[in-house]
């Protein structure tokens, strides 16, 4: 195994990133993008899988024994003791028509944890990261230095705002319809975000929590760690601590239990 340290895979996850957003920028609202139609029937575009190249061309010139685990050209094994996690571009569907939230998600798992994350959204100039064990940050192009983030601090579900995908539909696959309102019904306020932003929205504090379905562990990866360092807690809808499931709940750790209860219909 490489033998770096957290911050040392936060620093050159940034430069991964840094090439993302480049690209991003370049292809986004390109006259005449190039989408198809993958086996699974959702879109990959050119950007997707210039990013996704970039990303491993830096990776192999920096650090050739690391194993990647991408969306667009292939995974090593899940169980592999220390690998790159790559989305290329989390919101592809927003890529296609024309919404600017969008973002490259970038991890690195050590021994099934993941030690460094990156959800990087190049159109906003916004970034959030994570290092394990030294929190989470936030940058703008407002601010002079990156803000550290936490959860926010209410308790009752009743005065929460929830950020939640698509209630139809493919991507809402896994999901039951009747638990899914009646979770809705119980906070305060929701919107209907999705993807990434929903989940570092709640790391920094300004939802209560979020949750999604049918999701691949690139969708998820770094987004554990960001909601984690910030205070918050992740899960599975069952309860379980792995990206490798395919849902995810995160939240402010004032309710977590609540939610998954009343997710599983209890």
């Amino acid at each position: 195994m490489i033998k770096n340290t957290p911050l040392e895979w936060l620093s050159f996850l940034h430069d991964c990133a840094d090439a993302a957003d480049d690209l991003c920028k370049h292809y986004f609202n390109k006259a005449h993008l190039k989408v198809d139609q993958k086996s699974n029937q959702t879109p990959v575009t050119e950007a997707d899988l210039a990013i996704e190249k970039e990303i491993r061309r830096i990776s192999a010139a920096t650090f050739p024994d690391l194993l990647i685990y991408a969306e667009e050209f292939g995974q090593c094994p899940d169980d592999a003791p220390q690998k790159l996690i790559i989305d290329p571009i989390d919101g592809t569907q927003n890529f296609v028509r024309g919404i600017p939230f969008v973002g490259t998600l970038l991890a690195i798992e050590e021994n099934g944890e993941i030690v460094a994350g990156i959800a990087s959204q190049a159109m906003t100039f916004e970034r959030w990261s994570a290092a394990k064990g030294h929190g989470s940050y936030h940058v703008n192009p407002h601010l002079d230095a990156p803000k550290k983030i936490q959860v926010s601090p209410i308790s009752d579900i009743s005065q929460s705002q929830v950020f939640h995908s698509s209630i139809f539909g493919s991507e809402a696959k896994g999901s039951t319809t009747d638990t899914f309102i009646k979770l809705l019904s119980k906070t305060k306020r929701q919107r209907g975000f999705g993807d990434y932003f929903a989940h570092v929205y709640v790391a920094q504090g300004v939802g209560e929590f979020a949750f999604d379905y049918n999701l691949k562990p690139w969708d998820i990866a770094p987004l554990k760690l960001i909601v984690e360092e910030a205070g918050g807690k992740y899960t599975d809808v069952n309860g379980t601590s792995s990206i490798y499931t395919g849902t995810i709940i995160s939240s402010n750790n004032q309710f977590h239990d609540e939610i998954i209860n009343t997710l599983n219909g209890k």
